[in-house]
């Protein structure tokens, strides 16, 4: 089982806002798509993601194709594709 999630806080059953769990960091989407890999035994050209921000640079390092999507510039310079229309169906267009 290989499974990856932050979690809600909460109290008195009601949502507080923040938020908690091991996707948090900056390192965090490429560590987990490392043990991904690994996992479903894939070679970083085998791998595709999509981002937006400076949190998905650790991911992008670990993939093939590396897509911006309505990014902001530090990860916009790091991507093979930039799509800047608000449509995920746009990805489709790419792959």
């Amino acid at each position: 089982n290989l499974g990856f999630a932050n979690y809600l806080h909460h109290k008195n059953d009601i949502l507080t806002g923040l938020v908690g769990g091991e996707m948090m960091f900056s390192n965090s989407k490429g560590l987990m798509l490392q043990r991904l890999k690994s996992f479903l035994n894939l070679k970083t050209d085998e791998v595709m993601c999509v981002g937006d921000g400076a949190n998905d640079l650790a991911m992008f390092n670990e993939s093939g194709l590396k897509i911006a999507f309505c990014a902001k510039e530090i990860l916009r310079s790091q991507a093979d594709i930039c799509i800047d229309i608000k449509d995920l169906k746009e990805i489709i267009k790419v792959i």
